[in-house]
């Protein structure tokens, strides 16, 4: 009988054993995908508010009111809007009617555990769809570079900025085809000491230029060859020359100081070529038409976020190379509320954002080391 139970014993501490090994291997629960709440867009309603970020704002009021008042102006002018974001509930009236009121709940709030309140009592969510539906958006920053420059070709300044040509229609000729065949003569606005200052120009979208007499113009977009676009910084990872994590600006520029004789195969690659035209404010302006504010504009894919929208970005706390790591794999640096004012070649789909940083080297440098993943978040009144 005692060896019988002995038996017993074992096989039970063998089967509980067995148990903890398949718990242990089991694959982890996965969680629901972020569908989207009308088909064709990127935004996915949260009813839960257990499921809400904290709204936690960490950047100061007056930007944040300043780039509330741009859209708000824009959402007043603007004479017709995508009728797939009407049928969601954002509509021009709805957002302006919820921005008016997040601005003055946002001023009355002492703390964030009031702003969550006021948020999550009166605002519907909406999260961005993400990479795969998981809710995983990539964040890279932008901003508005000032170079050195001449308005006439001099031993210095050889590298020109384009307008469009008399002859522009969409498409048209290639990045390649335009270089090597001079298409662009006589539409030059200002000339650049070096090449990829100009291409960067092309990659930010504006630009102020410094001219020898100390004056300063500014040129913005002005239209593109309707080319796709293709990053130079992911063609020099995709041959290995600079790993995913090291990419940023800065390693891209240092690359190309080390290698010139590269530059003009790789900005080939390229397709899509920026025209620019001179402009008479010193602040970018977004593609809705408004001014954006520093860590308070972002650009994303307008097909599929609502132009002019007040947003919620939380960010990673560090850059990540592996697109595969899971949402609770990354800790929060920063969130804080911003304003979808303009887009960009790069930002497509629902799983891009970029953050606008400012004007000059500083904003340039932040700007450039950026490149992270986070999660984005729409919110309009209910």
């Amino acid at each position: 009988m005692k060896s019988r139970n002995n038996i017993l014993r074992r096989l039970l501490a063998v089967a509980f054993l067995f148990m903890i090994l398949q718990a242990g291997c089991s694959t982890p629960v996965k969680k629901p995908l972020l569908m989207p709440t009308e088909p064709g867009l990127g935004l996915s309603e949260i009813t839960d508010p257990n499921l809400f970020p904290d709204f936690r704002d960490d950047y100061d009021k007056e930007p944040l009111l300043q780039s509330i008042s741009n859209s708000m102006v824009y959402f007043k002018k603007i004479k017709s809007y995508p009728n797939a974001f009407n049928s969601l509930g954002f509509s021009p009236e709805k957002q302006a009617e919820t921005l008016e009121y997040f601005r003055d709940g946002y001023l009355r709030c002492k703390n964030s555990q009031e702003l969550n309140e006021f948020i999550s009592k009166n605002f519907r969510i909406f999260q961005a769809v993400g990479r795969r539906y998981e809710g995983k958006v990539h964040f890279t920053g932008y901003g508005t570079p000032i170079y050195d420059g001449s308005l006439i070709p001099t031993e210095i300044f050889r590298y020109p900025l384009y307008r469009k040509p008399a002859d522009f229609r969409k498409p048209y000729y290639t990045r390649r085809e335009i270089e090597e065949r001079n298409l662009l003569s006589g539409n030059e606005i200002a000339y650049f000491k070096s090449k990829l200052e100009a291409y960067l120009i092309h990659v930010q979208g504006s630009g102020q230029i410094r001219l020898p007499s100390g004056e300063k113009i500014y040129v913005g977009y002005g239209g593109d060859s309707g080319h796709s676009y293709t990053s130079i910084g992911r063609l020099l990872v995709m041959d290995g020359k600079i790993s995913e994590e090291e990419l940023t600006l800065s390693v891209l520029i240092k690359y190309f100081d080390q290698h010139p004789d590269e530059l003009d195969y790789y900005l080939r690659q390229n397709d899509r070529y920026i025209f620019f035209e001179k402009v008479s404010y010193s602040v970018p302006h977004g593609s809705i038409g408004v001014p954006v504010t520093s860590m308070r504009s972002i650009a994303t894919d307008k097909r599929v976020f609502p132009p002019g929208g007040l947003a919620f970005a939380v960010i990673g706390a560090r850059k990540d190379g592996d697109a595969n790591r899971t949402q609770e794999e990354w800790n929060v640096e920063k969130s804080f509320f911003v304003l979808d004012q303009d887009t960009g070649s790069a930002i497509k789909t629902p799983a891009r954002a970029d953050v606008f940083f400012g004007i000059g080297d500083e904003a340039m440098y932040n700007a450039g080391n950026l490149n992270t993943y986070g999660k984005l978040y729409y919110l309009l009144k209910r």
